[in-house]
């Protein structure tokens, strides 16, 4: 299995570059993905110094102007279990979940996120951030090519750009179903380990309902502007 070394040093690569993580093939716990459509890979994307129009008209205060953003993502169909869920997370997807595909992300920081220090809180801030911005990109462009995309608040697990349902969308229960993560349980919350990254991670979530052939195109596009 290769070590957090090597998977930080392939993300340190050529801007877009992709660098498939041999080793995420499986969890921590050695079982296969589910509903796998990209494996998961790191990449590094480019990011607009001009805030998305979706993102401007939220007013959300962005502190930080950060050109590229470094992240592991990957592609998944929406498993069976998942649906109910889904659609009251999203209303606007309700009746077609079949067919949306979630994409998990994760960022890499330098402290752990179970960590309360003052220095922690501003990484996750500077992460959340960095998503928003990536998140809001890559809604804008699957939206331009006719196809309903969106993100949920890693803060609150509510949609960000579309109307918003009952449910919150949980990016650790999320990540247990679809990558075979373990979480585990700390007080009151569960906290997600990566088999790489350990807590060193900041979890984010995009989906969409374009095929998997148009948002391929999209995050490549992303990554090479």
């Amino acid at each position: 299995m290769p070590s957090t070394v090597a998977v930080a040093a392939a993300a340190r690569g050529p801007a877009g570059a992709p660098h498939r993580d041999p080793a995420a093939d499986k969890g921590s716990a050695g079982r296969r993905r589910a509903s796998a459509v990209v494996d998961p890979v790191v990449a590094t994307f480019r990011l607009p110094r001009r805030l998305p129009e979706a993102l401007e008209r939220l007013r959300v205060r962005i502190d930080t102007d950060e050109p590229r953003v470094v992240l592991q993502y990957s592609v998944h169909t929406c498993p069976r279990r998942m649906r109910r869920e889904i659609g009251l997370v999203f209303p606007e997807v309700a009746g077609v979940e079949s067919r949306l595909l979630i994409i998990p992300t994760f960022q890499k920081t330098q402290s752990s996120m179970v960590s309360y220090h003052p220095d922690t809180q501003a990484e996750k801030d500077a992460k959340l951030h960095l998503f928003y911005r990536w998140g809001a990109e890559l809604v804008a462009r699957l939206r331009a090519r006719g196809h309903w995309a969106d993100v949920t608040d890693p803060m609150s697990g509510m949609a960000l750009f579309t109307a918003c349902g009952p449910s919150l969308y949980p990016d650790v229960e999320g990540a247990e179903v679809l990558l075979r993560y373990t979480p585990f349980n700390l007080g009151n919350c569960f906290v997600l380990s990566h088999p790489h990254w350990g807590t060193h991670i900041y979890p984010a979530t995009a989906f969409t309902l374009a095929p998997a052939d148009v948002v391929a195109e999209a995050l490549a596009a992303m990554a090479r502007a």
